[in-house]
């Protein structure tokens, strides 16, 4: 049995990347015989060899050729598609996305097992995000119906999105698994780097600069503080890709003269991310996208007190979070005073600790992913 883990993203992909490096993590402890990697970017086939000395082979999906074929193969049912034939002539038996793609629409007779992260295309309210335009959210919609329909497993973090995916895709219980996936960087081992140049006192917001991330939340929230935090000192540091808006977030925190509060990093490294977490006092989260996330959990494994927004996240984690109102800045004020109660604050993140060590137990792990390949 051959089975191949598809890697179906580019490497700036931030924690997307990070969620597939900790599968492979995973994979690569399991009893199967043969388990292969295949990328899809050349970019990210060869960002996976050299830093993280991962072999992989490249499907390069965006050859003009291979795009017309397997466009051919979407409209006309009777003909393979050259992705699923290369797949075969690779002597392939099973296909396991390691996160979402629309590739699997051009698998018709190979079993498959696939990824969902979240269900935000089906949200009216996101629909005006420039991430979240029409074409986003048919493409993922067609890739959720087929594998709703061919789908051996599907993978999912949180119940509440197995309900309303099973709701919105009329697809049997017994197809979607819930399952959880922990941070990569609780995974790797420490060393020495270079380590960012940051304020002393700081919360971290560790995410890509994207529209939905909502980083005017936090620089309304400083600007509308100012004093108070300017007596805490406390500062904010964010770190991530710019997805194209970075430009005008520096530009705003320009205008309302918070440079000496607000810091945009960009993208880091595993080991710099490890320093930025530990040497952070607490971890903000006021995205409009994520029932769960690698930031809540990185929070939890390095026992940080997070600030998440209570309307996106999963009912089963509120109880380990600080909520916050992100309509209101006041809301996160109001529970930002709360760490100053180091007591309450320990009870807090010790139960969260707790609560990943159980989520995360890497016995459990691989013996549910065994499972499930088996039946594939």
């Amino acid at each position: 049995m051959k089975i191949v883990c598809i890697i179906d993203i580019k490497p700036d992909s931030g924690g997307g990347l990070g969620m597939c490096l900790t599968k492979i993590n995973y994979i690569k402890k399991l009893k199967q015989k043969k388990i292969l990697i295949l990328t899809t970017y050349k970019s990210t086939s060869e960002y996976l060899k050299k830093k993280y000395k991962i072999d992989n082979f490249f499907y390069n999906k965006n050859l003009p050729i291979f795009r017309f074929i397997n466009y051919l193969s979407k409209k006309i049912p009777i003909i393979q598609s050259h992705f699923e034939r290369f797949l075969i002539n690779n002597n392939v038996d099973k296909v396991f996305f390691l996160s979402p793609s629309y590739l699997n629409i051009l698998i018709k007779k190979l079993n498959f097992v696939y990824t969902v992260w979240d269900l935000s295309h089906l949200e009216k309210k996101l629909e005006s995000l420039p991430e979240h335009d029409i074409k986003v959210r048919n493409s993922r919609d067609n890739s959720y119906k087929y594998s709703a329909e061919k789908a051996k497993f599907i993978i999912i973090g949180t119940k509440e999105n197995r309900d309303k995916f099973i709701n919105n895709y009329k697809c049997t219980e017994e197809v979607v698994y819930v399952k959880k996936f922990p941070p990569y960087i609780s995974l790797i081992k420490n060393e020495n780097v270079e380590t960012p140049s940051v304020p002393e006192n700081y919360l971290l917001y560790p995410a890509q600069y994207w529209e939905h991330k909502n980083h005017k939340y936090l620089i309304k929230f400083f600007e509308d503080f100012r004093l108070d935090l300017d007596s805490k000192n406390i500062s904010l540091v964010c770190t991530g890709y710019d997805k194209g808006i970075l430009k005008n977030l520096l530009s705003v925190i320009k205008k309302k003269n918070l440079q000496d509060r607000i810091f945009l990093l960009n993208y880091v490294s595993d080991q710099e991310l490890k320093f930025l977490y530990q040497n952070s006092f607490g971890i903000v989260f006021p995205s409009l996208i994520g029932s769960h996330s690698f930031p809540l959990y990185e929070a939890f494994y390095f026992e940080k007190p997070v600030f998440y927004n209570k309307e996106i996240l999963s009912k089963e984690l509120l109880k380990y979070v600080y909520p916050i109102d992100v309509n209101f800045t006041q809301s996160f004020y109001n529970q930002l005073i709360k760490i100053y109660d180091e007591n309450e604050t320990k009870k807090l993140t010790d139960k969260a600790k707790n609560k990943f060590n159980e989520i995360f137990d890497e016995k459990k792990i691989i013996q549910n992913l065994e499972s499930m390949i088996k039946k594939i």
